[in-house]
């Protein structure tokens, strides 16, 4: 019997062993992502001191840039991205949204309220626990130094400087996040979907972070 077309793609493959095994799959997947996103931001602000220095070095060629860019990423900082993705991020949204997804599927009848509800738990509970998990872990991989004691400080400044300012730009993402999952993606899935989303606002903010320092 011959397959489908598109039956042995990365995408069908992708969604088998995320039908198998949903957390495994959706930790490995958050863990990929934030570290990726963590190395990214690294490479950009490598690129970013390269281009400010430009006008009192010499011309640098791209093979000088490249090399730079292989040996300067701090790989302690890319791990504890990946721990991050894998082991808080991605395990939150399997868990919570299955959770929220469930609950309004069974109690809530009309279509207009299980979405409100889903929205509203998204924001008054999932978003305050990532947005809180977030800055912590950004605070650690910019200011860590080997001091914990000092990490420590730095981390409670930074969530009592930036935590209102970061969650009510969540509140808004997840807004938008969590309206076109709703419309377009299947609860299952949800994970996944914020996973990329989420690596990507939360690279951008890492790279926020590291030009200003």
């Amino acid at each position: 019997m011959s397959k489908e077309p598109g039956s042995g793609s990365i995408i069908s493959i992708y969604n088998g062993l995320l039908a198998k095994h949903p957390l495994l799959v959706k930790s490995i997947t958050g863990a990929l992502l934030s570290s990726l996103g963590e190395l990214i931001s690294q490479w950009t602000t490598i690129l970013y001191g390269s281009y400010k220095s430009e006008s009192t070095e010499k011309y640098r060629s791209p093979k000088a840039i490249c090399g730079q860019l292989i040996r300067e990423p701090k790989i302690l900082k890319v791990l504890v991205m990946f721990c991050y993705g894998g082991l808080i991020n991605a395990p939150i949204n399997h868990f919570m949204y299955r959770r929220i997804t469930a609950i309004t599927g069974k109690y809530c009848k009309s279509a207009k309220a299980r979405s409100f509800v889903q929205l509203l738990a998204a924001l008054s509970i999932v978003s305050p626990l990532q947005v809180l998990f977030l800055v912590a872990i950004l605070t650690i991989n910019t200011h860590f130094d080997g001091d914990v004691n000092r990490l420590w400080t730095h981390i409670k400044r930074s969530v009592k400087s930036k935590y209102v300012k970061i969650l009510t730009s969540s509140c808004v993402s997840t807004t938008v996040l969590v309206s076109f999952a709703q419309k377009y993606i299947e609860p299952e899935k949800w994970s996944v979907f914020f996973s990329f989303a989420y690596a990507i606002l939360g690279t951008s903010q890492n790279i926020y972070l590291k030009l200003k320092k």
